[in-house]
C-alpha cells in the first residue's frame, strides 16, 4: 500500500494527539520515578535491580513507587510506554518531514545517508531506553507485544512508503517493497548491534563515513 502524504501527516496527528493525553496524565514524580528506573535498570538489568535503589536515584520514598506501582514488573511496564512515546515522538515527525518531502530534489544516495544519520544519532542519544527495552523484552512477552503495537505499525509504513516512491522513480528495483525495507532497518540496526556489542572488531570514529559506505553498499552491492 503506497501511502500518500495527506495519509501520512493524519496518521502522525492521530498518534501524537491520543498520546498526548497519556503524557498528560503522567505526575511530575512519576517522570522522576520512570527516569531513574531507565537509569538503574540499564545499568544493572531489570532482575538485578532493587525498588529501593530506584528509589534513591529519584530522591522518593521506596512506598512513594508502589503507590504509583504494585509490583517491580509494573514499573516496567509504566516505564515503557511513556519513554517510548517521547523516544518516537521526534522520531515519528522528522522521519514524515525527512522521507516525505525532499523539497531539494537530492539524490537518493545524500537522501539515505541523511535519513540513516539522523536516525543512527536519535538511537544513540536514547540508547540507554533501547537497550532496556529490548534487553528485557526477550524475557517479557507483555514488553515484547507492547514494542511491536508501537514500533511496526508506526515506522515501518513510513520506511515502506519511502521505498515505494523511490522504486516508482526508478531509484530502486522492481522488488517487493517490504524485503527493501527491512533490508535498510537491518543494516542500521547491524551497524549499531556490532559496534556496541564488538567494539573492538568493529569500532569506528566517524559515522557519517560509515553511513556512507553502507548506502553505498545498499544502492550498488559488494560485486566488482
Amino acid at each position: 500500500m503506497n501511502l500518500n502524504d495527506d495519509e501520512i501527516n493524519n496518521s502522525v496527528e492521530k498518534l501524537l494527539n491520543s498520546d498526548q493525553n497519556l503524557e498528560d496524565s503522567i505526575t511530575k514524580r512519576q517522570w522522576q520515578i520512570l527516569e531513574a528506573a531507565l537509569k538503574i535498570f540499564s545499568e544493572k538489568g531489570f532482575q538485578g535491580s532493587r525498588t529501593s535503589e530506584i528509589a534513591k536515584e529519584a530522591e522518593v520514598a521506596e512506598g512513594t513507587i508502589f503507590r504509583y506501582y504494585k509490583t517491580k514488573k509494573d514499573l516496567l511496564m509504566g516505564l515503557l510506554v511513556p519513554l517510548i512515546i517521547k523516544f518516537f515522538k521526534p522520531l515519528i515527525i522528522k522521519s514524515a518531514q525527512t522521507i516525505m518531502e525532499n523539497k531539494e530534489n537530492k539524490p537518493i544516495n545524500e537522501v539515505m545517508e541523511e535519513l540513516l544519520l539522523d536516525r543512527l544519532n536519535l538511537i544513540n542519544s536514547n540508547f540507554s531506553l533501547i537497550k532496556t527495552i529490548f534487553m528485557e523484552a526477550a524475557y517479557e512477552p507483555e514488553l515484547l507485544k507492547t514494542i511491536q503495537k508501537n514500533f511496526g505499525p508506526v515506522v515501518i509504513p513510513f520506511i515502506n512508503n519511502f521505498v515505494e516512491q523511490n522504486i516508482d522513480k526508478g531509484n530502486f528495483k522492481e522488488k517487493d517493497s517490504l524485503f527493501i525495507t527491512r533490508t535498510i532497518m537491518s543494516l542500521l540496526l547491524g551497524y549499531l548491534v556490532l559496534t556496541n556489542v564488538f567494539p573492538d572488531s568493529f569500532s569506528n570514529e566517524n559515522d557519517e563515513e560509515e553511513i556512507k559506505k553502507i548506502v553505498d553498499i545498499f544502492l550498488h552491492g559488494v560485486a566488482k
